[in-house]
């Protein structure tokens, strides 16, 4: 009997270590989809997002790279939204802020920057579906959001406002910013707000699918039955 309970002690922390692994690294490739996505589309010289508007906007009066602007500003926002929610920040949100930056950096150079428009528009495009899929793929992970989603959250919780109003008011207010310090506003800026929701939903949609049964915690229990 005392046989049988160390044996199932052992299956059940290998199996639980297997699981957190795997969610680690299911976790790094949505951060690294989503930051191929958000590179895409700054390099194809269309307009950046509107949080990457302020990013580029940074590094034009700084010493940062566009990953450091980014992992700076994540820190500034992190430090704030644990003040407003009275809360600790989640292991998801502290990986964002260490990795999607540095992902970011890691990619830039290696990212082509077209200059012909029937060059640009595909590669924006394809920008937005890397970045819906990337953000399906690590919010399938339920590890936490990252810093700007989290601040979006939180604020809806503490107004009441709707939450796609606060998100418009947070995006208008950094763009506005962006573009003061010279960040990169164009119509891909509008296109990106007009149309990130849907690749967003077929990510989401999809990574619960496909995505969702990798990282459950029920398959500890499986494996041990097994």
């Amino acid at each position: 009997m005392q046989l049988e309970s160390n044996t199932n002690g052992r299956m059940l922390v290998e199996a639980s270590w297997k699981f957190h692994l795997r969610r680690m690294v299911v976790l790094n490739i949505g951060f690294l989809v989503m930051c191929i996505g958000f590179v895409s589309i700054v390099r194809a010289g269309l307009g950046a997002s509107p949080w990457d508007v302020f990013h580029m906007g940074l590094t034009l009066h700084t010493p940062l790279t566009f990953g450091t602007a980014q992992q700076v500003s994540g820190i500034f926002l992190l430090v704030l939204v644990c003040w407003l929610a009275r809360s600790r920040p989640t292991v998801g949100c502290l990986l964002n802020i260490a990795l999607v930056g540095l992902y970011c950096d890691l990619i830039f150079d290696l990212m082509p920057a077209p200059t012909i428009w029937w060059q640009q528009w595909p590669q924006f495009l394809i920008g937005l579906l890397f970045t819906g899929y990337g953000v399906g793929i690590y919010i399938a992970c339920n590890l936490g959001a990252g810093p700007r989603d989290w601040l979006m959250l939180v604020l809806h919780q503490r107004t009441g406002i709707a939450i796609r109003w606060v998100r418009t008011m947070i995006e208008v207010g950094v763009v506005v910013v962006g573009i003061l310090l010279g960040g990169p506003f164009g119509i891909g800026t509008i296109m990106f707000s007009l149309l990130i929701g849907h690749p967003t939903e077929w990510g989401i949609k999809w990574a619960a699918r496909v995505v969702g049964p990798l990282v459950e915690r029920r398959e500890i229990k499986h494996e041990i039955i097994h």
